[in-house]
């Protein structure tokens, strides 16, 4: 190791940093840090949390328009405007409506194969649809809560639902 050449940087020397610490503090005293300069993840106890929206009540696809005569609220200067507001509105009826309607299409998909079967197992609903243990279990609950069919057995692989 004695032949090795030693490189000179060619950048002038940086001085070394010296830690920060307050000016009145001993050396083996602990600096204590204002609560202004801590940093962190959450919203600072002086500011304000921003306003909540308020939730948009869903409106019926068979309730009429309403009259023009029907009095307006004023809308918030920071919110969109009422036309956008509406626009939003009708987008979430219409992705309610089609997914409501996917629903009912696996419904009856379920009611097609119990009335061909005769009867049908959770397992056989999951494979049927290609859903998960959980949804296939809501949907043959909410055919039972109809009264379109009925639960024989407890629990586990013998229960079975049959038509009413």
């Amino acid at each position: 190791m004695a032949d090795e050449e030693t490189v000179q940087p060619t950048a002038e020397p940086v001085a070394p940093m010296e830690p920060a610490t307050a000016p009145e503090a001993a050396p083996n005293e602990p600096v204590e840090v204002p609560p202004a300069e801590i940093q962190t993840a959450q919203v600072p106890v002086n500011e304000p949390l921003p306003p909540e929206p308020e939730p948009i009540a869903p409106t019926p696809a068979s309730e009429p328009p309403q009259a023009a005569s029907a009095p307006v609220s004023p809308a918030p200067a920071s919110t969109s405007t009422p036309q956008a507001t509406h626009a939003a509105r009708d987008l979430l009826v219409k992705a309610r409506a089609t997914i409501q309607d996917r629903k009912r299409k696996k419904l009856d998909k379920i009611m097609e194969a119990l009335n061909t079967k005769g009867k049908i197992t959770n397992d056989e609903v999951e494979k049927l649809l290609h859903v998960s243990d959980a949804t296939a279990t809501r949907y043959l609950s909410a055919l039972e809560k109809e009264g379109k069919i009925q639960q024989v057995g407890k629990t586990g692989k013998a229960v079975e639902y049959t038509r009413i």
